[in-house]
C-alpha cells in the first residue's frame, strides 16, 4: 500500500511538471520560448560600440535571445562570408551594400509574413511576473516598406512583393567645402548648380607654369585618386536623364540618352584637361579625400562617414556641408544613394528570429538612438524632418526624398572596375568617346555583370 501511494505521488508529480506543455496562447510560458537563440551578425563600417544599443535594447525585451556582432575589414569581407558557409558557421544577420542584393540573393531569404519570437513581458493582476512567451510578430509588408520608407529603399530591396532587406540609416552624396579657401577667394557662397562649381573653380585653383596643381577646386575628372568617383559619374548621369535603369545597361540606346551620356562623361572628364577653364584635377594628385584634409581642395564630394573622419582628425581649417551641386534648369532634385542593407541568410537556422531582429531594431522607435549617437542619416520618412534641424546632418535629411541609384547587375565592384577604366582611358586620351568600337567595349564589359555568375 506504501509503494502504491509512492507511485501515485510520484505520477501526480508528473503530471504537475509537464502540464504546461499543454497549455495553448500567447500568454502560456513553454519550453520553446524559454530556449536560448544566439544570432550572430556581421558587417563591416559599424563597430560593435556603434551597434550596441541596438542589440541591448533587443536583448532587453528578447532576454533569450543573445546577438553577437562580428565587424570585418572591408576587403576580407566576402571571401570570410563564403569561407564561413561553407563551413556552416556563417552569420545569421549580415550587412551589404544595397548594390550587392542581386548578387547575394540567392543566398538569403525574404522577411516572412509572421514569425514566432520569444519576448519577455510581465503577467498576472496582483502578484506580477516576469515570463517569457512565443508571440507571434507580423512582418511588414511591401506597400508598409513603401509608405514608412523613402522611394530609393523600396526600390533596391523589394523583389516581387518581398522584402529582402532593410537599412538602418541611408547615406547620399553631399559636397564638402573648405570654408576658408572661400573666403580667401572672395566668394561669398557656395555652389548650388554645376554651373557654379565651373565659374568658382578657376578662382580656387592654383597651377604652375608647366600645369601642376598646387591647390585644386574641386576633385573631378579622374578614377582612381577620387574616393567614390563611381557614384559622382552615376549622380551627374541621372541628373541629365541617361537611360540607365533595367535589365541591362543601355545609355546610348536612345538617341537623347545618348547624347545626355556624352555631355556627362565629357564635363567630368573637363576636370582632368588642361587649358580648360575647369581644369582642377589631375591623376598624379593624391587622392581627393587626403587633399582636402590637408587644405588644399575646396570642394570634396563625399558622405557621411567622411564627415566623421574629419570630425576625428580635427582638421586646421573650418569646413562645411550643403547638398550636391544639380544641373542648372534640371526638373527637381536627383542625388545619389549609396548606403548598407541587413540581411538574413539562407543557412541560418534561426532564420524568423534573424529577421525579427532586423525588423525590430530598424524601425523609427528603435533605431532613433543608433542614427542620433552616430550621426547617421535615416531612411525613414517620419524622421526626416527631425534630422533637417540637426546641422551634423541636415544636408543628408534634405536629400534622401529624392535620392536614387542605378546599378542592379550581379557584380557591382567589377563594373566599378569597368567605369574606372573607362573615365582613366578617356582621361588618358587613350580611348575616345566618339569611337564607336571603344563606347560598345565599355557598354558591353558593364552589361557582362548584368549576368549571374555560375
Amino acid at each position: 500500500m506504501r509503494g502504491y501511494k509512492i507511485i501515485t505521488l510520484l505520477l501526480i508529480g508528473v503530471f504537475v511538471i509537464t502540464s504546461g506543455f499543454g497549455c495553448k496562447g500567447l500568454g502560456c510560458s513553454t519550453d520553446s520560448a524559454s530556449q536560448p537563440v544566439a544570432l550572430t551578425y556581421w558587417g563591416v563600417w559599424d563597430s560593435p560600440t556603434q551597434v550596441a544599443s541596438l542589440i541591448q535594447d533587443y536583448q532587453a525585451s528578447h532576454p533569450t535571445v543573445k546577438v553577437t556582432y562580428k565587424q570585418l575589414r572591408y576587403e576580407e569581407y566576402e571571401r570570410k562570408l563564403l569561407e564561413a558557409w561553407a563551413d556552416d558557421r556563417g552569420p545569421d544577420v549580415f550587412a551589404i551594400p544595397a548594390s550587392w542584393l542581386n548578387k547575394y540573393q540567392n543566398r538569403i531569404v525574404p522577411m516572412p509574413s509572421t514569425v514566432q519570437i520569444p519576448v519577455q513581458e510581465i503577467k498576472g493582476t496582483i502578484k506580477k511576473e516576469t515570463v517569457v512567451t512565443l508571440q507571434t510578430v507580423k512582418g511588414l509588408s511591401a506597400n508598409e516598406v513603401k509608405n514608412q520608407y523613402v522611394d530609393v529603399v523600396y526600390n533596391n530591396v523589394v523583389k516581387n512583393n518581398q522584402i529582402y532587406a532593410l537599412p538602418y540609416s541611408l547615406d547620399t552624396l553631399v559636397t564638402f567645402y573648405n570654408e576658408d579657401l572661400l573666403d580667401q577667394a572672395s566668394l561669398p557662397e557656395k555652389i548650388i548648380t554645376f554651373n557654379d562649381l565651373v565659374d568658382q573653380t578657376s578662382q580656387l585653383t592654383k597651377v604652375t607654369t608647366d600645369n601642376k596643381i598646387v591647390q585644386s577646386g574641386v576633385a573631378l575628372g579622374t578614377a582612381d585618386n577620387i574616393p567614390r568617383f563611381f557614384d559622382i559619374v552615376s549622380s551627374l548621369m541621372l541628373q541629365t536623364q541617361v537611360n540607365l535603369k533595367g535589365t541591362k545597361f543601355n545609355p546610348v540606346g536612345e538617341e537623347q540618352s545618348a547624347a545626355r551620356f556624352q555631355e556627362a562623361i565629357n564635363f567630368y572628364i573637363s576636370f582632368a584637361r588642361p587649358g580648360l577653364a575647369s581644369y582642377s584635377w589631375s591623376k598624379s594628385l593624391p587622392n581627393a579625400f587626403d587633399m582636402f584634409s590637408s587644405g588644399k581642395l575646396a570642394y570634396f564630394f563625399g558622405y557621411s562617414y567622411h564627415a566623421d573622419a574629419l570630425r576625428k582628425a580635427g582638421v586646421p581649417f573650418e569646413w562645411g556641408i550643403t547638398n550636391f551641386p544639380q544641373t542648372e534648369g534640371s526638373q527637381g532634385t536627383k542625388y545619389y544613394a549609396d548606403y548598407w542593407v541587413n540581411v538574413v541568410a539562407k543557412k541560418s537556422k534561426n532564420q524568423g528570429v534573424a529577421w525579427n531582429f532586423i525588423q525590430n531594431t530598424a524601425s523609427a522607435q528603435n533605431v532613433k538612438k543608433y542614427l542620433d549617437q552616430n550621426k547617421k542619416p535615416t531612411a525613414l520618412r517620419s524622421l526626416i524632418i527631425e534630422q533637417k534641424n540637426n546641422p551634423d546632418i541636415a544636408p543628408f535629411a534634405n536629400q534622401v526624398l529624392t535620392a536614387d541609384n542605378w546599378y542592379t547587375g550581379y557584380d557591382y565592384p567589377k563594373a566599378e572596375s569597368y567605369m574606372a577604366d573607362f573615365i582613366n582611358g578617356l582621361a588618358d586620351n587613350k580611348i575616345d568617346i566618339n569611337n564607336q568600337s571603344d563606347l560598345k567595349l565599355f557598354i558591353d564589359r558593364i552589361n557582362q555583370t548584368y549576368q549571374p555568375s555560375q
